[in-house]
C-alpha cells in the first residue's frame, strides 16, 4: 500500500458533508442508550477521512444516521447533517432516496445482509446499471451493435472484475447465500461505485477480505477519490489501514469525537489520552515490546459518566474532567482535541508510535 495522500483537503474548500452536534439515542428496557452525543466533523471533496475507535463507540450508528437508516421508532436523532450545504435532517423518504445510492453510497459492514436474498446478484447489478449508467449502455450498444441486455452484462462483468471477482457468469446466477463473505463484500463495493457517488461511506469495507484483495480494493478506492473527487468516510478499527489510506483521522470514544487531525499529525503527535492509548495498543512486529492496553472498560451508555466520558480510564484525569465536558480546542494546524490538558491550545504530550509510511499491523 502507498503512503497517505499528500494533497489533503483544506479548510478553504466548502465541505461536501458536515455533521454538527449529532446526537442519537435508542430506547431499551433499561432506559435511553445515548449512542452518540454531540458528534461533529466535516468531510471535504476528494478527501478520505478515517473514523476510528473501539467497537461500540458509535461509528456505524454515525454512518446510518447520516443516511437516515436508523429505525423510525424508539430512536431520537438531533443535531445537523448537511450535504453540499443542504440539510438532510428533515427530508422525506422520497427526497432521501435521491441521495442514497446516487450522491451518497454506503458499503455496509455485513455485506451479505445488505444484498437482497430474493434476487440473483446478476438481477440486482443489472437493475442498478440501467438506473445509473444509461449513457454507457448506449455507447456500448453502438460500439458492439448489440442489444441493451448484452451491453448491461458487459458493463456488469467489467465492474465486477475491477474489484477482483472472476467467473462473473456464475456470479450473475448466484444468490447472496451462495457466495462467501469476501465475495459478497467485493460485490457490494462494485455496486456502490456504479453511480460514482460524491460521498462514499465505507463501514469496515475491507474487514472480510484477505490481504491481497484488501490492497486491491484500497487502491481502487483511492483511485476513485483522486480521479473523481469522491469524498470517503472510511470507518475502521484498523489503525494501520487508516495510516495508509486516509488524509485525516477522527477518533471517536463513547459517542463523541475526541480528536481530529491530519493523518501524519495524529500518528506523530496524538494529543488525547485515548488516542495515545489506541496507538500504544498497536503491535509492532520485531520490537519485542509487550502490547499495551487501555485500562478499564467502555462506559455504560445508559448511565455514562459525567464530564469527559474517558476520565474513568484516563491516567491524566483532573477534577474538572469529572464535572464538565471538554470543548474542542485547536492545538495545531487542523489539529483539534477535546481535552482539558490543553487549556491554551498547546501541543505538549507528543509521542510517535507508528510510521505511516511503513504501514501497520492488522489486529
Amino acid at each position: 500500500m502507498t503512503s497517505p495522500a499528500t494533497k489533503p483537503a483544506t479548510t478553504a474548500e466548502a465541505p461536501i458533508l458536515q455533521v454538527n452536534d449529532l446526537t442519537v439515542g435508542f430506547f431499551s428496557p433499561r432506559g435511553w442508550v445515548k449512542i452518540l452525543e454531540g458528534a461533529h466533523f466535516s468531510l471535504y471533496p476528494g478527501e478520505i477521512l478515517a473514523l476510528v475507535g473501539e467497537t461500540g463507540c458509535g461509528k456505524s450508528v454515525t454512518a446510518k444516521a447520516i443516511l437516515d437508516l436508523l429505525p423510525k421508532t424508539g430512536v431520537e436523532r438531533s443535531g445537523e447533517i448537511r450535504f453540499d450545504g443542504r440539510s438532510l435532517m428533515n427530508l422525506s423518504n422520497a427526497d432521501m432516496r435521491a441521495f442514497r445510492g446516487q450522491r451518497v453510497a454506503m458499503i455496509f459492514q455485513n455485506p451479505q445482509s445488505s444484498i437482497n436474498p430474493v434476487f440473483t446478484l446478476g438481477e440486482q447489478i443489472f437493475r442498478l446499471i440501467r438506473m445509473y449508467l444509461p449513457d454507457r449502455i448506449q455507447s456500448l450498444r453502438r460500439r458492439h451493435a448489440c442489444g441493451i441486455a448484452k451491453a448491461v452484462r458487459l458493463i456488469a462483468a467489467e465492474k465486477l472484475e475491477e474489484v477482483g471477482l472472476t467467473d462473473v457468469q456464475r456470479l450473475f446466477k448466484a444468490y447472496a447465500h451462495q457466495v462467501s463473505g469476501g465475495m459478497a463484500q467485493r460485490y457490494r463495493i462494485a455496486t456502490a461505485l456504479l453511480s460514482a457517488p460524491e460521498v462514499l461511506i465505507a463501514d469496515e469495507a475491507t474487514s472480510a477480505l484477505d490481504v491481497t484483495v484488501q490492497a486491491h480494493i484500497l487502491k481502487l478506492l483511492r483511485s476513485l477519490c483522486r480521479r473523481k473527487g469522491t469524498a470517503i468516510l472510511f470507518i475502521t478499527h484498523d489503525l494501520g489501514i487508516a495510516a495508509q489510506m486516509c488524509d485525516r483521522v477522527a477518533v471517536m470514544y463513547s459517542g463523541r469525537i475526541v480528536e481530529t487531525a491530519p493523518t501524519l499529525s495524529i500518528f506523530d503527535c496524538p494529543r488525547h489520552p485515548y488516542s495515545k492509548g489506541l496507538l500504544a495498543a498497536v503491535p509492532r512486529l520485531g520490537s519485542g515490546e509487550a502490547v499495551a492496553s487501555i485500562p478499564g472498560m467502555i462506559p455504560d451508555l445508559v448511565h455514562p459518566p459525567p464530564g469527559c466520558r474517558f476520565h474513568p480510564r484516563c491516567a491524566d484525569a483532573m477534577a474538572v474532567c469529572q464535572q464538565k465536558r471538554p470543548s474542542i480546542r485547536t492545538v495545531g494546524e487542523r489539529h483539534r482535541v477535546a481535552c482539558y490538558l490543553y487549556p491554551h491550545g498547546d501541543g505538549r504530550g507528543c509521542t510517535s508510535r507508528i510510521d505511516p509510511s511503513r504501514g501497520g499491523h492488522r489486529g
